[in-house]
Formats: C-alpha cells, sequence, structure tokens
C-alpha cells in the first residue's frame, strides 16, 4: 500500500461574496469559479513537476543502485568460475566441522519463580475485632 504523500483537490471555488449590483448572479458566480479554477490549476502543475522531479530522482538513484548490483554479480561469477572445488577447500566447510559452540550466557528454563508464600499470613481470631 503506498503511502500518500500530497492529496489534492479543489478548495473554495465559490467562496466569495457576490457584490449587490449585480443583474446575472448565476454568470458572476460561474465566471468567479472558472477564475479560481485556472488559479488552482496553474497551481496543480507546480505540484506535477515536482512530482516528477522526485520520480526522477528515485529512478535514477533506483539505476545506480541495479548497476552496482550488476557489477558485483559480475565479480562474483568471475570468480566463481575461477574456481576449481576439487583443488580449494571452502573455508566455511572447516569451520562448520571443527568449531564447537559455546555459549556465553546460560539459559534458564525457569521463567517464573516458585510461588513463595507471604510473610505474615493472617489467621482469623475469634475474639479479635479488627473493625
Amino acid at each position: 500500500m503506498p503511502l500518500v504523500k500530497r492529496t489534492i483537490e479543489p478548495r473554495h471555488l465559490c467562496h466569495t461574496v457576490l457584490p449587490r449590483n449585480i443583474k446575472n448572479e448565476l454568470e458572476c458566480v460561474t465566471n468567479i469559479s472558472l477564475a479560481n479554477v485556472i488559479r488552482q490549476l496553474s497551481s496543480l502543475s507546480k505540484y506535477a513537476e515536482d512530482l516528477f522531479g522526485e520520480l526522477f530522482n528515485e529512478a535514477h538513484s533506483f539505476s545506480f543502485r541495479v548497476n552496482s548490483l550488476q557489477e558485483r554479480v559480475d565479480r562474483l561469477s568471475i570468480s566463481v568460475t575461477q574456481l576449481d572445488p576439487k583443488e580449494e577447500e571452502c573455508e566455511c566447510c572447516n569451520y562448520t566441522h571443527t568449531h564447537t559452540h559455546t555459549h556465553l550466557f546460560t539459559l534458564s528454563h525457569k521463567l517464573f519463580p516458585p510461588l513463595t508464600p507471604y510473610p505474615l499470613q493472617f489467621h482469623p481470631c475469634v475474639g479479635c475485632n479488627l473493625w
């Protein structure tokens, strides 16, 4: 799910007070609305330019990463083709056979300590008045 960076929608297209001496109110409202739409479309072109600039920068960084990964793959394929598995022994194979694993800490299987009784047990007395 993509993250929304910008939300663009028309705002306050007809949000003005009409003058009093207007003969045709509908024509005045449509003219004001069209002027506001044109004004907002001009700012929309600015947002579009910013959006395409960001897309260009992301595509450029993506192509740079792809090129660097391709160079690494090429170097690895050259080094793998030069290896002869019969003559050279892999270090990782020796490591698994000779290395013994030691723990730096001890594992405890007792997650919860045993319940200890309270130091003072409540024993109700017949002759005691607690309240």
